[in-house]
C-alpha cells in the first residue's frame, strides 16, 4: 500500500490505464477527464449495466489471481449486455483499494481487464479509484448497443415455447467447491477445467449475436448468474407464466460428470441451483427451432432444449427421469440477503 500512497490517486490512474491497449476507433475522449465522449450511431439503441464484486462475498484473495478476477468482473457485467442481444463497447471501472493491495497486484488486475477488453473489442474509458477501509472491491459499469428491433427482454415467454440454454451447466459452483475444499487432491484436468469455469468464465457475446441477427422469435432471454431454477423463475414472473424442465436434459461437461461420479456427488443441486455459468437461458415457439439448430451448428456452438413453457403462472416443475413430477422452489439459488 505504501507504494500506492507515494504514487497518490492521480499517478495510479495514470499507471494502469496506461496498460489499457484497447482504444475504440469512434470514441472522443477517453481517460482523462470528467467524462468520456463518444458519438451515438442514429438507428440504434444504448444499453448500459453495472455489478459489483466485494471481498469475501464475491472473491476471496487466497483464491484467485489478480488477472483471473479482473478478467471475472468485466466478463460478468459483458454477460448481462448478452442476454439483451446487445453488443459491448465501453466499460468503466471503479475499485476501492484497502489497504492490503499493492500497486503490483492492481497492474495485474488490469492485465485481466485489458486481456478481456481485446478480447470482446471493449474499450476501458474511466471510472474512479477510492481507498477502502476493510476490503478490496470492483464495480463495472458497461455500454453497449443493441438493434431496437431486437431487444430480448425477461417478459415475452408464451406457453408453448420451448426452453433452451448456451453450453453446460453446473461447471462453476462444483469449481467453486473444489476450490474451496479443505483437503484438496491432486490436481487433475477436470479439476482444473471446473475450477477455471468459475474463476473465469466466459460471456456469451458471440452466442447473443448469432440469436440478434437472426430472424428467430427469441421471446424471452437471461444469462444464468443466480442459478438455473431462479434466473427461469424471473422470465416465469416477468411474463406470467410457469416452465416445466426434464432431468434428463440438463446438459452437463464431461468432467462435471466425471468429477461427481468421482466424488459420489449428486449433481443435480449444482445443475438447477449452483449458478455463475453466465449461460444464456432464452425460450422460442417450436417454430423457430429448425432454424435455431442450423445457425448454432454452423457456428459448433452447444444449445440445449431442456423444457417447455406452461400454463401455471410462475411455477416451475422437474419432470424426473422416472416419470415423477417435482415442484421446484424459487429461493434456492444464489441470493445476497
Amino acid at each position: 500500500m505504501s507504494k500506492i500512497k507515494a504514487l497518490g490517486e492521480f499517478g495510479l490512474i495514470h499507471r494502469l490505464s496506461s496498460r489499457l491497449k484497447f482504444h475504440a476507433p469512434d470514441t472522443i475522449l477517453g481517460i482523462g477527464d470528467d467524462c468520456a465522449v463518444y458519438p451515438v450511431t442514429s438507428g440504434t439503441n444504448e444499453v448500459i449495466t453495472t455489478d459489483a464484486l466485494v471481498e469475501d462475498v464475491h472473491f476471496k484473495l487466497s483464491a484467485t489471481t489478480p488477472e483471473a478476477l479482473g478478467r471475472k468482473a468485466l466478463s460478468v457485467n459483458l454477460s448481462d449486455i448478452a442476454a439483451m442481444g446487445a453488443t459491448p463497447q465501453r466499460a468503466m471501472v471503479t475499485i476501492g483499494v484497502s489497504k492490503k493491495i499493492s500497486a503490483s497486484f492492481l497492474d495485474r488486475l488490469y492485465g485481466g481487464f485489458d486481456s478481456i477488453c481485446n478480447q470482446f473489442k471493449v474499450e476501458l474509458v474511466g471510472g474512479d479509484t477510492v481507498s477502502s477501509p476493510k476490503c478490496f472491491f470492483i464495480n463495472v459499469s458497461v455500454i453497449g448497443k443493441i438493434n431496437p428491433k431486437r431487444v430480448f427482454t425477461r417478459h415475452g415467454a408464451r406457453r408453448g415455447d420451448l426452453i433452451f440454454v448456451t453450453g453446460t451447466l453446473g461447471d462453476s459452483s462444483l469449481g467453486m467447491k473444489l476450490l474451496h475444499r479443505k483437503k484438496r487432491r491432486a490436481s487433475s484436468k477436470d479439476y482444473e477445467f471446473l475450477i477455471a469455469r468459475h474463476l473465469n468464465p466466459t460471456p456469451r457475446i458471440q452466442e447473443a449475436s448469432i440469436l440478434a441477427r437472426s430472424k428467430i422469435d427469441i421471446t424471452a432471454m437471461i444469462d444464468i448468474s443466480d442459478g438455473l431454477v431462479q434466473d427461469l423463475y424471473h422470465i416465469c414472473k416477468a411474463s406470467n407464466v410457469g416452465a416445466r424442465i426434464q432431468e434428463d436434459r440438463l446438459p452437463q461437461s464431461a468432467a462435471f460428470s466425471r468429477a461427481c461420479n468421482r466424488n459420489q456427488i449428486d449433481p443435480f443441486p449444482f445443475l438447477l441451483n449452483g449458478g455463475e455459468d453466465y449461460e444464456l437461458l432464452f425460450t422460442l415457439p417450436p417454430d423457430g427451432v429448425r432454424n435455431l439448430k442450423r445457425q448454432f451448428s454452423k457456428a459448433n456452438v452447444l444449445i440445449t432444449q431442456i423444457g417447455e413453457i406452461a400454463l401455471k403462472p410462475k411455477k416451475v416443475f422437474l419432470e424426473k427421469s422416472d416419470g415423477r413430477s417435482k415442484f421446484l422452489p424459487d429461493s434456492e439459488g444464489f441470493n445476497h440477503f
